[in-house]
């Protein structure tokens, strides 16, 4: 079968990965992640589905061997890109086009900057795939981003970290437009410029949103609108199908029929007919339906936002560049409840951290009894948040999970003060959950030059 790649050097002795079909790169075990610098891809024929698919292939973000490899097309693709456009580089007809090199030059010379962290670990964070997204953008010299209305996706996010996918953000919006506060409160990024306000939808977030006319009445939009006729000799109005009889217009009051408008009668407005429920009125009720979460809603439930011009600031740029960002973000994050998922992610997060001086301390129990249940360990847990909010729990299983973070030479005096709290929290226990019993608490924390999958294993070990 013929390939559908081929790797060549340029004359600039770059290694192009030139791609004649679709291919996963990630999963062809012949190309080596060091075997190619650029990726080119051939017009083929190809149609824009299939493009699309190729360059989500080789995402920039979930893709291990291209990652934030330049990548560029051939001139002649570039009306068959539309929405992800932002994730391509250039367009040239040759490996040896002089703008490849010098974009290509221009990107590996930011990328020399740029920190990177394990790419699978995108899948265990949403916050670590926005970083990765904020890198990107950094190694593009993409410093000024806005949350703009998108015609491809409308779902009024910044066209730069949605289009990347093709709308595969659809289930991060809330934790996005948290993760764009964040960037302010830490001063990574500015607002520069106001530019307009929209109305999102209050549940899932998302712009794309219609406005129907409804019956005041019963809420349904099948609706008939009309003419009212008024009729100047005995007064009466009512819709203009109250007055057809037999092809012409006749009073249904007096039976006068009606020859002249502005003589014997005018239209004053029009009326509307529910369809449903036979209901008559003047003015429509408006609803709105979210495409994405499928609801409706009546307008003054949606959220008013505000869209601005935001730009990366100086110390933004070095700290996303850098894993500075990945500790910052993981501390804004870590007090609370959060599931075991997050709780891993925001670990996994601090291990990144340079200063050593800073650990982690876990304690680690099981509850048991006759009655356990997802709900009574949900119920134990909010418990526990309350009185002790400044620790992050998390459950597992049957295992609940208590998380502090300190100065590395506190762990006796901490290992005292978790017990304390153990101690408390069976008293609870006892008093509000008869029956439920607690194993002997499970004290973790990160050994000495023991690597971060370890210590993850030996958290999520069921003992």
């Amino acid at each position: 079968m013929a390939s559908n790649y081929q790797i060549k050097t340029n004359l600039s002795g770059r290694n192009i990965l030139i791609v004649e079909g679709v291919i996963n790169i990630d999963l062809t075990e012949e190309i080596k992640t060091e075997d190619f610098d650029i990726i080119w891809i051939m017009d083929t024929k190809q149609t824009h589905a299939e493009l699309s698919y190729q360059l989500q292939l080789m995402s920039p973000f979930h893709s291990l061997k291209c990652h934030l490899k330049p990548r560029f097309l051939e001139t002649s693709l570039k009306n068959r890109v539309l929405g992800l456009s932002t994730v391509v580089d250039g367009y040239v007809d040759s490996i040896d086009d002089k703008l490849l090199n010098e974009l290509s030059n221009d990107i590996y010379e930011k990328l020399a900057y740029i920190e990177t962290f394990d790419i699978a670990e995108v899948t265990k964070s949403n916050y670590i795939y926005f970083l990765k997204l904020c890198k990107y953008a950094i190694s593009r010299g993409m410093n000024t981003f806005t949350m703009s209305l998108d015609k491809a996706y409308a779902i009024g996010h910044t066209a730069l970290f949605v289009a990347k996918q093709n709308n595969l953000l659809s289930n991060m919006r809330a934790e996005f437009i948290h993760f764009n506060h964040i960037l302010m409160d830490l001063g990574y990024a500015i607002k520069t410029k106001f530019l307009e306000r929209i109305h999102i939808c209050p549940k899932c977030k998302n712009t794309h949103l219609f406005y129907m006319e409804a019956c005041p009445k019963c809420n349904s939009s099948n609706l008939q609108e009309e003419p009212v006729l008024h009729h100047f000799r005995c007064a009466n109005i009512s819709p203009e199908s109250s007055y057809l009889y037999d092809g012409e217009l006749r009073c249904p009051k007096c039976h006068h029929f009606l020859r002249h408008i502005g003589v014997d009668y005018d239209r004053p407005s029009n009326v509307y007919t529910c369809k449903e429920c036979n209901h008559n009125f003047l003015h429509t009720k408006m609803k709105v339906y979210c495409h994405a979460c499928r609801k409706s809603m009546r307008p003054s439930d949606l959220i008013p936002t505000d869209l601005y011009l935001y730009e990366f600031t100086p110390d933004g740029i070095l700290a996303l560049s850098s894993n500075d960002a990945l500790v910052a973000i993981s501390k804004d994050l870590w007090a609370g409840y959060s599931n075991f998922t997050s709780f891993i992610s925001q670990i996994r997060l601090f291990s990144y951290s340079k200063d050593k001086n800073e650990a982690i301390f876990i304690n680690r129990f099981k509850v048991d009894g006759p009655n356990v249940n997802k709900e009574t360990i949900i119920s134990i847990v909010s418990d526990i948040q309350k009185r002790y909010h400044y620790n992050n729990l998390s459950y597992n299983g049957n295992n609940i999970f208590m998380a502090t973070k300190a100065p590395a030479d506190m762990s006796d005096t901490l290992k005292r003060l978790m017990e304390e709290e153990y101690l408390e929290t069976m008293k609870i226990i006892d008093l509000k959950y008869p029956g439920i019993v607690l194993s002997e608490p499970n004290y973790l924390n990160q050994n000495e030059g023991e690597k971060i999958e370890a210590f993850i294993k030996r958290i999520s070990k069921d003992n």
